[in-house]
């Protein structure tokens, strides 16, 4: 007998999550855009602000072919793509940038990564853990911004 495949909603996000998480952002005045919106659009119908943008490669808009700098990038990119969003969002990001991942998305940001982004300005400012009883493990939003000093620190010798 063939499994049953799961129902696409799993894959949504819980809108209060989402919520919460946006609301640790200052985005009323800020350009802001959901890198992948998906079906459900559920980022970008909460984030707040109305100069608001949003990629979802099935709309046939590519966030990796998105050129347009705006102030914040939000979203919850595809986990095995987690450094290719995060690369492409600190060209394009003015203030800041803030993805929630598992841990296999911020394990793809090793330090030489996270030595970039420093490069260009960014910092990891937040990182909030948050869980779905519907996943498996913990999910990991953070919270990367220009200009502000960051929590984190790092080297990149291998031991």
């Amino acid at each position: 007998m063939k499994p049953k495949p799961k129902d696409i909603t799993f894959h949504y996000m819980n809108e209060q999550m989402v919520k919460d998480l946006l609301a640790m952002l200052p985005l009323e005045e800020c350009s802001v855009l959901d890198a992948g919106s998906g079906k459900n659009k559920v980022w970008y119908n909460n984030i707040s602000s109305n100069r608001k943008h949003e990629c979802e490669i099935e709309d046939g808009i590519d966030f990796m072919e998105w050129t347009t700098p705006v102030d914040w990038v939000v979203g919850n990119p595809p986990f095995h793509q987690g450094w290719l969003f995060t690369e492409k969002a600190s060209r394009i990001a003015k203030i800041g940038i803030a993805f929630l991942g598992n841990i296999n998305f911020w394990n793809s940001c090793l330090p030489s990564r996270l030595q970039t982004l420093k490069d260009r300005g960014f910092e990891i400012t937040r990182i909030h853990i948050v869980q779905d009883k519907r996943w498996f493990g913990r999910y990991y939003f953070i919270i990367f911004e220009k200009k502000k000093r960051g929590v984190v620190s790092w080297n990149t010798k291998t031991y």
